[in-house]
């Protein structure tokens, strides 16, 4: 019986991947360049391999903000002004293109219907994320999920990371129920699948690019986590 269902923010509730293309489409209108796919998902994927050097601590909130810009210019054939870029011009792009992210916050269509669907069912709803506490709070209050779930838990907050089994616990512990009657949803294979499995939670993933075959603990949309409770 499932008593709770715990679920990831970023791209799982929160389409994270429209708001931020937004953003960066601006800032490269503003740097006078083409958003096309291979620039998009060049973005896309610095954000991925400097948050790894972020997390092993050779960068800090600025440098990875300033080299995320250079590495745009770069991919907009400006390689020679990547390396020259003042830092307070990077720090001022960078902002600029925050603000447009975040002015696009969007839950996903199916996002609040569920989640109010799981309250008419008697069945917990909470929110576990690795990404920043204060924007990630911040998240819940503008896509107006507080009416709707339990908490919202960070990895700021736990001072753990999914995939760390003791990230999930810590979530199940403060919900007041065991592990194996939590279902745990999200888009990223290892941290939202394999992860809460290895803690001992049920899990599905959540593919809605239809990206992977179908997989009976894949879904397409969360309307599908209704029909697994």
């Amino acid at each position: 019986m499932i008593g709770a269902v715990v679920l990831d923010l970023d791209d799982t509730v929160f389409d994270h991947r429209a708001s931020a293309r937004r953003g960066v489409s601006w800032l490269i209108e503003e740097l006078h360049g083409k958003a096309d796919e291979r620039v998009l998902e060049a973005w896309e994927r610095s954000a991925g391999e400097l948050s790894v050097l972020r997390l092993a601590g050779e960068l800090d909130r600025q440098g990875y903000r300033r080299e995320r810009v250079r590495i745009l210019l770069r991919e907009l054939g400006r390689s020679r002004e990547a390396e020259v870029v003042p830092g307070d011009l990077a720090d001022r792009l960078y902002a600029r293109f925050v603000d447009v992210y975040e002015s696009s916050w969007v839950a996903f269509d199916d996002a609040v219907p569920v989640l109010r669907e799981l309250g008419n069912r008697h069945v917990l709803a909470a929110i576990l994320t690795n990404g920043p506490e204060e924007r990630q709070q911040r998240k819940a209050d503008v896509l107006g999920l507080r009416p709707w779930v339990t908490g919202v838990w960070t990895s700021e907050r736990l001072g753990l990371r999914k995939p760390d089994p003791d990230c999930y616990l810590a979530v199940c512990e403060s919900l007041g129920v065991t592990p194996e009657d939590v279902l745990h949803i999200g888009d990223d294979l290892g941290n939202d699948l394999i992860g809460a499995r290895d803690a001992g939670l049920r899990a599905l993933h959540l593919d809605r690019r239809n990206e992977e075959p179908d997989e009976p603990w894949r879904i397409r949309g969360l309307r599908e986590v209704l029909g697994h409770l």
